[in-house]
């Protein structure tokens, strides 16, 4: 996945931050409640999704170390509350939204900040979307590893993968095999990446 560049968390905004935790299986929104805080993680992930009417499941996004959750109420209201759930343990830093409202009305570099950031975030969606009709499952796969490994070990589900790439189990499966058959992931409890180097080859290639 194409990373782009953010500016630096203004240091005011950082200690208006109060700690939180959400262990995993956890929920940090619930759906229909109204968003009166949002949440600036230091640790851990939670996916973001929707349950469609016809009963499948769209997975928006994986959010992780630096990113935010709910930063869009300070600018306006969300229809309705994204589905939610921590996949792994998220050490985070709660903040009042009504606050950072007041704070972002008389600090330029703070609207600046969440500018920034919700552009980048807005980019890099629309870059993976780009990536899912022109690029192999192998790279794409490759890169969300790479993105969401923690010190070389590899949890997320194989289920969560398929229905955020919009590919089947199965071919999620076949993938991870041919990593394992070609000695780029090894299976424990999870996955290891055993090769970093071909797994940043498999990302990288322009197919």
């Amino acid at each position: 996945m194409k990373q782009f560049v953010t500016c630096e968390i203004p240091e005011g905004l950082l200690r208006m931050g109060q700690e939180r935790r959400f262990l995993k299986g956890s929920n940090i929104f619930k759906a229909g409640e109204s968003i009166t805080h949002c949440y600036y993680i230091r640790s851990g992930v939670v996916k973001i999704y929707i349950d469609h009417e016809n009963g499948r499941r769209s997975i928006l996004d994986f959010a992780g170390r630096q990113d935010w959750l709910g930063e869009l109420s300070v600018f306006c209201n969300e229809d309705f509350t994204k589905e939610n759930r921590v996949v792994d343990e998220i050490s985070c830093l709660e903040f009042d939204i009504s606050k950072i409202r007041q704070m972002c009305k008389k600090d330029g570099s703070i609207s600046f900040y969440f500018a920034s950031y919700i552009s980048s975030k807005l980019m890099a969606r629309s870059f993976r979307l780009s990536e899912y009709l022109n690029y192999s499952l192998e790279k794409r796969f490759a890169s969300f590893i790479l993105s969401h490994h923690k010190g070389g070990v590899y949890g997320i589900s194989h289920t969560d993968v398929s229905e955020y790439m919009n590919v089947s189990y199965r071919h999620i499966l076949f993938v991870m095999k041919k990593f394992c058959d070609e000695g780029i992931m090894k299976k424990e409890k999870g996955y290891i990446i055993a090769d970093f180097g071909k797994l940043r080859e498999i990302a990288e290639r322009s197919e």
